[in-house]
């Protein structure tokens, strides 16, 4: 794999992230092209995997919703520079959002961008794909479990949101870093509701990986896991025949099934060293 290298900086006086430390590009997939850009926050080496779409898509995206995009960007913040918050006045979705917003001048600049963000290197991501006579499925996954495992509706929450602000109960400790993230691309086009559908088809395989797996819950090892407290999902279409139907029952909805249940599998072992 290439690697080309520029100056490596520190963190900018001021600004939380560093200019581009590196490039590695990773290739050209249906037109996408792949890379992961290096960077710094506040210092610590990170780095972001950036899907670049051959042309402007509208995408569905758990953090930022129903938006038109030429790139999906899935973030690496490594967990040492997330305290930083605690010197700010920000609260935390603001300090977030900010942190967000002086990445993409970095990396990926005058770009219309969705975004995905974890405390799992960008090196540790893996990408299966799932082909049938003219379709095909992507799945690109990161995904970190150990600490952050849980088994939702069982596990109890860490605080609530009111008024935009985030407060956490006096009783929980903090949640610990982990997340599953999942971009799937398909050569189909699929309208919002087809988009909306995939979710549940994702979910469900992404639940089934941890089956297979049997990840327990950080929280209460008796339970099953089901996902982490964190997870994020983005959905690219295609060009190709619109489809409406995304369930198991539809060839395109086992191919999004199988490539997330495989990429979910890859992307847990490699972060255990298995993989």
């Amino acid at each position: 794999m290439d690697k080309t290298k520029t100056k490596n900086c520190a963190a900018d006086t001021g600004k939380p992230v560093s200019k581009v430390t590196y490039r590695e590009p990773l290739g050209e997939f249906h037109g996408v092209k792949a890379e992961i850009v290096g960077h710094r926050v506040w210092d610590f080496p990170a780095n972001t995997l950036a899907l670049r779409l051959p042309q402007p898509k509208w995408v569905l995206c758990a953090y930022q919703g129903y938006r038109k995009v030429t790139s999906v960007l899935n973030c690496f913040h490594p967990p040492e520079s997330w305290h930083a918050v605690d010197n700010t006045d920000r609260t935390y979705w603001e300090y977030t959002r900010w942190i967000h917003r002086e990445m993409l001048k970095q990396v990926a600049p005058g770009e219309k961008t969705a975004l995905l963000f974890t405390g799992v290197d960008m090196h540790k991501h893996v990408m299966v794909e799932e082909t049938f006579e003219e379709l095909w499925v992507q799945a690109w996954v990161t995904a970190g479990v150990k600490t952050n495992a849980l088994r939702i509706g069982r596990d109890a929450a860490y605080g609530i949101e009111r008024h935009g602000l985030w407060q956490p109960f006096n009783h929980k400790a903090p949640p610990q870093p982990g997340t599953i993230n999942i971009i799937v691309l398909t050569s189909s086009d699929l309208g919002q509701a087809a988009m909306a559908s995939s979710f549940i088809t994702i979910t469900e395989a992404k639940t089934a990986a941890l089956q297979d797996l049997d990840i327990r819950s950080a929280y209460n090892p008796k339970w099953q896991a089901t996902g982490t407290s964190t997870d994020q999902v983005c959905i690219v279409p295609g060009n190709g025949d619109r489809c409406f139907y995304v369930s198991g029952q539809v060839k395109l909805g086992e191919m999004i099934a199988r490539a997330v249940t495989r990429g979910v599998t890859e992307a847990i072992n490699k972060v255990r060293g298995e993989g």
